[in-house]
């Protein structure tokens, strides 16, 4: 193994709750007769992206310029909710510590916004330091966000290795997928929002899970690995 790579926001600090509320403050702001319940919010984070969600809500009702000022507006609110820094979740720093003990090279690998991620680096900053991550992706590097796997495949060619030598940790069952159509091995770590069902590779360890894929396999005659 030669890199592990952190998808979604999820996975480094639980803001569901705070984007949720951010929503419901920029309904409100532009006169929009919605609100995001924690039931509803739960179905539509099944849905990667701020902007996608509203557009599959929105349907014909709301333009692409509303959509795009009410996101802003959630950004916003989202953003003063992050004002004096968060808590990473839980075994995240020990994963990260883990695996620069291991020498793997880290990624973090999202289709959010540029804003987005640079709030939620400053907002984490006491905790996970962000600047020896070999590679970062935003919503401007690829044309198709996730469940598509184009930015697992962009960050795979800007760490030059394969999809065998990388090794993901992902929030939603969507986000998950997408990391397996670039055909790399992927722990689900959800949030308290997220809806897992029967996902495979599901943990609430994900250092324990790093360091089970890190130990080395016993094998058997036929040089099958044998489970620990």
């Amino acid at each position: 193994m030669k890199a592990l790579l952190l998808g979604s926001i999820g996975v480094l600090a639980e803001t569901s709750e705070l984007q949720r509320r951010a929503y419901n403050t920029a309904f409100v702001a532009h006169g929009v007769d919605w609100h995001w319940n924690i039931a509803a919010y739960c179905q539509h984070l099944a849905t990667p992206g701020g902007q996608n969600r509203l557009w599959k809500l929105g349907g014909d009702a709301l333009s692409t310029t509303e959509i795009r000022r009410i996101h802003e507006t959630k950004q916003d609110a989202f953003a003063a909710s992050l004002v004096g820094g968060i808590a990473p979740r839980p075994g995240i720093v020990d994963t990260l510590t883990a695996a620069r003990a291991a020498g793997l090279r880290i990624g973090f690998v999202t289709t959010t916004t540029p804003r987005t991620i640079a709030m939620i680096r400053e907002a984490l900053s006491g905790h996970i330091d962000m600047s020896d991550f070999a590679v970062i992706t935003s919503k401007e590097d690829v044309v198709r966000e996730k469940p598509d796997g184009a930015c697992y495949e962009l960050a795979l060619s800007r760490l030059g290795i394969a999809s065998c030598d990388a090794l993901a940790i992902e929030d939603t069952v969507a986000s998950q997928s997408a990391a397996v159509a670039a055909g790399i091995r992927c722990h689900l770590y959800t949030g308290s929002y997220a809806i897992a069902g029967d996902a495979p590779l599901q943990t609430r360890n994900p250092a324990d899970a790093l360091k089970a894929d890190l130990a080395p396999k016993q094998h058997d005659s036929k040089g099958l690995a044998i489970a620990s």
